[in-house]
């Protein structure tokens, strides 16, 4: 049986809390190594004060559950994860889903979102979970990030 190992894709929010707290309790279901994942666009993590102060902090959330954390920045962050995800051998990726937006009508072609060219970029072999905003995790992880 091949190994699992999860990934969590985060982004400067604090929701990404939560879903540190899921990937840690599929890790720790499956037995399995836990990375977390952040792809900043662009060459540089230090472009927003703000921003980085609260990556930092998720950053060391998800270390304290156990998560290998992963920084990288490149232009094509589909990409970036999706070679990320063939290089470390992930069998999961967890990611949040994208908040609702109400659509009007339009004629024109819509876009792929960058939601969507992630998971179109993962190998086709990879489980990819979406947990939704409203979704509640009992966990014993539970820690807040300061």
């Amino acid at each position: 049986m091949k190994e699992e190992k999860i990934a969590v894709c985060i982004t400067a929010q604090t929701s990404s809390q939560r879903l540190i707290d899921y990937g840690a309790e599929i890790a720790e279901q499956y037995n399995s190594s836990l990375h977390i994942l952040h792809v900043q666009k662009g060459d540089s993590i230090f472009q927003n004060g703000e921003t980085l102060k609260l990556l930092t902090k998720l950053l060391s959330y998800g270390d304290r559950c156990g998560g290998i954390v992963h920084v990288l920045c490149d232009e094509d962050v589909p990409k970036c994860i999706a070679q990320f995800a063939k290089e470390e051998g992930i069998t999961k990726v967890i990611m949040g889903e994208l908040p609702k937006v109400e659509k009007k009508y339009t004629t024109k072609v819509q876009k792929e979102t960058q939601f969507q060219k992630i998971i179109n970029a993962l190998p086709k072999d990879i489980e990819v979970i979406i947990v939704n905003h409203q979704q509640t995790i009992q966990t014993e992880l539970k820690q807040k990030i300061g």
